[in-house]
């Protein structure tokens, strides 16, 4: 129970944490598209797309790799192992992050060329080079902290980021608007921003080793051991995550390549483009927090119980953990796509072309969000169990089926940019379904889902129902800014209402918050 307590405290710490920076986010994203439009984002959204390929390449599985070694071997008793990977892992990964980050800066101009964009974005290209070395020791020393079961760090050093990014990135971004620098300068700026979030989390990150785990940075016993470890859990994690970023890719050369097929100008695919990726995937994004800190924490909790051989309580965190994600991802993806329209109108008042263009796109991102939260936490649970290369199998494929879903339907003039948040769908429907029966395989049980999905689906339902009636009830009265927002914030205490009236919560989902004994009490929970 300890240890389940464990990995749900770290969960909510991260969550917590998550959210604000998921506000914080929105707070940078939404003023940022109404002051550079769609065609701003898009210069933006090229240069995050390279450092989200050069992030995997440096990156993407130290952190999962490493909290797997250091909780296997904290659960063995070997302290002196655990510490020797993370010297390793930032000596190494940082010298690789360097050399990509020179590269990406140097050849900036021939990359242009080779998409086809202007010569004028090597600008953000170059700004956001630093932060690829930057990004990868803060994924070193996260993956020591997230192993030890310690998210605290983590989750500060997320928050520092967000908020770097946001004051620095706008900041600069109206400067070089003003200052004539028009809109590339100002996307250059907020580019600029996003490095600066990233040095502020590397900084509070590093600080934090040196008071708290500095001997772990001295230590260089073990290495010839360690490093081959590393790498044989980092390489399938890697390329999961390369096959997911890939389809970034993809889905930006369909866009770029068969909207015109379906009547688009250049312009029109530019302003699509970034209508898709900086207002219906800014919103899409935010309720992955949940779905992100459960994984997070249940990886190294999980990983200890395997290494023990626990069969009762990896059974345990397993419904544990996709049951958080459904009490937050289906309400989420509920509102979502009911609310898709208002919601959008609300933040980006300033770009109605583009909220016309996000507005079905982010109704169908909506569909998709359960199956994002579920994808990513039974993706954490296979890599604890020692198997990432079973989810680049299943990422291989979601993305390949991705690809040619948007491939076909993109040129056909009645779902053109709809192609995208289509194929999203389609991916992440094949990626779970391939988790679950790898986990099966693995286990000889299936997690009851079923189970698990059908009185929170019942009321993320009703709640929905209720806040789109709410909402048009209000709307001639108060107008759409307050309509809204009374509409959201009503539909949370609904939701639980709901839940507690259809039996959803138990007891074991709120006694690891604080006070949760007393809440319990006063809910008449039982377990």
């Amino acid at each position: 129970m300890k240890q389940r307590e464990s990995f749900v405290g770290g969960a909510m710490a991260l969550l917590v944490s998550s959210i604000v920076v998921k506000l914080l986010g929105a707070l940078f994203k939404v003023p940022l598209t109404n002051l550079i439009g769609d065609s701003g984002m898009g210069l933006f959204s090229f240069a995050m797309q390279f450092f989200s390929l050069l992030f995997v390449v440096c990156a993407a599985g130290l952190p999962v790799a490493e909290s797997h070694l250091v909780s296997e071997a904290l659960a063995l008793g070997d302290r002196r192992r655990a510490r020797a990977v993370v010297v390793h892992a930032a000596m190494v990964f940082g010298a690789i992050a360097l050399a990509m980050s020179v590269l990406l800066a140097t050849f900036a101009p021939t990359i242009c060329r080779l998409f086809g964009e202007s010569v004028n974005a090597a600008f953000c290209l170059v700004a956001i080079a630093p932060a690829v070395f930057f990004v990868t020791l803060e994924a070193a020393l996260r993956g020591w902290y997230q192993g030890t079961g310690n998210m605290i760090p983590t989750a500060i050093s997320q928050v520092a980021e967000a908020i770097g990014k946001l004051i620095v990135g706008l900041a600069l971004a109206r400067l070089f608007l003003d200052r004539g620098f028009g809109i590339t300068g100002a996307a250059v700026g907020a580019v600029i921003g996003v490095s600066c979030g990233e040095l502020a989390a590397m900084s509070y990150l590093l600080w934090s080793a040196r008071h708290g785990v500095g001997s772990a940075l001295h230590t260089r016993q073990n290495g010839p051991v360690v490093l081959p470890q590393l790498f044989r859990l980092m390489v399938p994690v890697t390329l999961g995550a390369a096959v997911m970023t890939v389809s970034g890719f993809l889905d930006m050369a369909v866009i770029y390549r068969r909207l015109p097929a379906a009547g688009f100008s250049s312009e029109e695919v530019v302003a699509a483009y970034g209508a898709y990726t900086g207002m219906a995937m800014t919103l899409f994004n935010l309720p992955q927090a949940l779905s992100n800190s459960v994984s997070v924490s249940v990886l190294p909790a999980l990983s200890a119980a395997h290494a023990r051989r626990n069969t009762a309580q990896v059974r345990r965190l397993t419904t544990s953990s996709l049951r958080l994600t459904l009490l937050v991802c289906l309400p989420c993806g509920a509102g979502l796509f009911v609310l898709s329209g208002p919601l959008l109108h609300v933040l980006f008042a300033s770009q109605p072309r583009g909220v016309l263009t996000a507005e079905p796109l982010l109704r169908l991102l909506g569909i998709a969000e359960p199956l994002v939260g579920l994808s990513a936490v039974t993706t954490a649970i296979l890599q604890s169990f020692g198997r990432p290369d079973l989810t680049v199998y299943s990422s291989a494929i979601g993305c390949a089926v991705k690809f040619a879903v948007s491939f076909r339907l993109a040129a056909v003039p009645e779902y053109n940019i709809s192609a995208a948040p289509i194929g999203t769908l389609v991916c992440y429907s094949i990626i779970l379904l391939l988790n679950l029966v790898s986990v099966v395989r693995l286990t000889g049980w299936l997690p009851p889902l079923g189970k698990a999905i059908f009185r929170p689906l019942v009321a993320s339902c009703g709640m929905a129902a209720a806040a789109y009636r709410m909402y048009l009830a209000l709307l001639p009265h108060i107008g759409l800014n307050a309509a809204v927002i009374l509409s959201v914030c009503a539909a949370v205490p609904l939701y639980v209402l709901l839940l507690i009236a259809l039996r959803a919560l138990n007891a074991e989902d709120i006694l690891p918050l604080p006070g949760g004994e007393r809440l319990a009490r006063l809910l008449r929970l039982t377990s």
